[in-house]
Formats: C-alpha cells, sequence, structure tokens
C-alpha cells in the first residue's frame, strides 16, 4: 500500500470570516454555516451579503469543524456559506469520496493528539494538508468505503430500533 499526504490528494478550502453585522435569523439571504451547525448539518444563521461562490456548500459536501473536537460530518440541508473555521474538503481523483469522509475521524484524532491548546484546540488546513494518509488502489477505496457505508446503515437502524424499544417500554 502506498501512502501520501492528504493536500497531495484532496482540495480543503477554509471558509470565509463574513460580516457579522450581516447575520441574521429571520432568513433572509444565504444560509451560513458556523462550527456549531456541522454536526446537525443544518443551521438557523443567515447572511445577507455580497459573497463568493467557491465558498457555497452543496448538500452531501463534507466538511470539519476547526475548532476544539474537529468534527466531520456531511452538510444535509440546502445549500449555504462557508463560515470561517469550518472547512470543506473534496477529494481528487485518487481518492475515493467515500474513503475519504471514514478516513477522516482517524487523521483528525492524529492531528488531534499531537496539537497542544490551552482552552481550545484549533485545527489548521496547513496541518490536514501535511498529514499522510494510506492510499490503496482507488477500488479496493471504493469497497472499504461501502463496507463502511453499510456498517453506518445497521448502526443507525439499531439506533432507531433501540429508541423505539424504549419508547414502548416508557408506554
Amino acid at each position: 500500500m502506498s501512502f501520501g499526504l492528504l493536500g497531495d490528494h484532496a482540495e480543503i478550502l477554509s471558509g470565509f470570516a463574513f460580516k457579522s453585522k450581516a447575520f441574521n435569523t429571520d432568513g433572509s439571504g444565504m444560509p451560513l454555516i458556523r462550527i456549531r451547525d456541522v454536526m446537525p448539518g443544518q443551521t438557523s444563521t443567515y447572511y445577507d451579503g455580497p459573497f463568493d461562490e467557491r465558498f457555497v456548500v452543496n448538500s452531501g459536501e463534507i466538511l470539519i469543524g476547526m475548532d476544539g473536537d474537529f468534527n466531520r460530518a456531511r452538510w444535509s440541508s440546502e445549500r449555504a456559506l462557508l463560515n470561517q473555521r469550518v472547512c470543506k474538503i473534496s477529494a481528487h481523483s485518487k481518492l475515493n469520496e467515500g474513503y475519504l469522509f471514514h478516513l477522516l475521524p482517524q487523521v483528525l484524532q492524529v492531528i488531534s493528539d499531537r496539537t497542544p491548546f490551552v482552552t481550545v484546540k484549533h485545527l489548521s488546513a496547513k496541518d490536514l494538508r501535511e498529514t499522510e494518509i494510506p492510499l490503496p488502489p482507488l477500488e479496493e477505496q471504493k469497497r472499504i468505503a461501502g463496507i463502511l457505508d453499510q456498517a453506518d446503515a445497521l448502526r443507525r437502524l439499531r439506533t432507531r430500533a433501540l429508541d423505539k424499544l424504549n419508547t414502548l417500554g416508557q408506554a
């Protein structure tokens, strides 16, 4: 198996520092993805001002929160703007997007373990770009991602079943 630097196999786009005076919660403008919105996959903050199209995130794209726990998730809501301290990462041709998604928690843990902090850990795009990742052949990446997708789906079904059992037990 070969290895490579993540930055050589993925595009990493850091969010933009949009002017907070143009933020609102009344729904005017474009939805704005802040660090707290990464895991829920939705936002209640909007930005009503000019923006560059390259900071637009579409549903399904991979995001990373760059402070605290360095969470990663797929954006699951409508088109939105990428705010500062959140980055979008997308695979190049020799890296499968699903494999990248499942590999990121390990990558982020390695970075977190070596990141000094006093109050809150901060992740930089440079740290991500310079992290070495395993690169099995593309077909093997797809196979691994497929297995992990199935495991995630089963885990979600199990969680829903346990929630229903708890609800029935309370009834």
